[in-house]
């Protein structure tokens, strides 16, 4: 009972002293500066409290849509996906080239891109609104050739002329690169070399052959030669 009653008069004491305390500032102070000092101690507890850690955390490198190893087209489309929304930055041959905005879903596309003759590199990086960079995208290695392929044919000559009793003939010949080869409409087998060997059947009179080299661009060289049975 004593110790509940010391502690009432404690707390009495102090309630009067503080009383006495604030009244005094009042007077000395004027309440406008004891605003003043009460914006003064909530900015210290402000600014002493704790900033926020900046992200550092890099995009995870971008994924290039696989296209044709060669082309004749100057000019691509090029895919791939992303984070979103971060800026998506190109390199054909190590070369910076345009910066694009990844769509909500990841998505990003180049237009129009102009490719070098012969062999292109090319690889994307992303950079979210941290200015965190990823690593390099996946490699894309892409040809542009816009060159016909080079076809030979060996046998038979243009022009040849078989007797009745021929009733078939041997179509021989070669393409200088890599490719496929159609006889009137038909897939021929190509040895490593690019050579080919593929038999007709002549028909009596006139027979027409046409012969279709198409290489990996897409480029064609096409071949007629007329053969005589008589």
């Amino acid at each position: 009972m004593r110790k509940q009653e010391s502690r009432s008069l404690r707390r009495a004491v102090l309630f009067t002293f503080l009383t006495i305390l604030l009244g005094l500032a009042i007077v000395f102070l004027g309440i406008p500066a004891l605003i003043r000092l009460a914006v003064f101690v909530g900015n210290l507890r402000s600014t002493s409290a704790p900033i926020e850690s900046q992200d550092t955390l890099a995009p995870a490198p971008p994924r290039l849509e696989s296209l044709l190893e060669a082309t004749n087209s100057a000019n691509i489309n090029l895919q791939g996906f992303t984070e979103s929304g971060v800026t998506v930055e190109i390199f054909l041959n190590d070369i910076i080239g345009e910066k694009i905005i990844a769509e909500a879903d990841g998505s990003f596309l180049f237009s129009n891109l102009q490719l070098e003759k012969g062999e292109n590199e090319i690889y994307v990086l992303a950079t979210d609104q941290n200015g965190n960079q990823s690593q390099k995208s996946n490699k894309l290695i892409i040809i542009y050739d816009n060159i016909p392929p080079e076809l030979n044919i060996i046998e038979p000559t243009a022009e040849s002329q078989f007797s009745t009793d021929e009733e078939k003939v041997e179509i021989k010949g070669k393409i200088e690169e890599s490719g496929t080869i159609t006889i009137n409409d038909r897939f021929v087998i190509l040895d490593s070399e690019g050579n080919f060997s593929y038999p007709i059947n002549l028909q009596e009179g006139e027979n027409k052959i046409k012969i279709i080299a198409i290489d990996k661009a897409g480029n064609q060289t096409e071949k007629e030669m007329i053969i005589t049975r008589e």
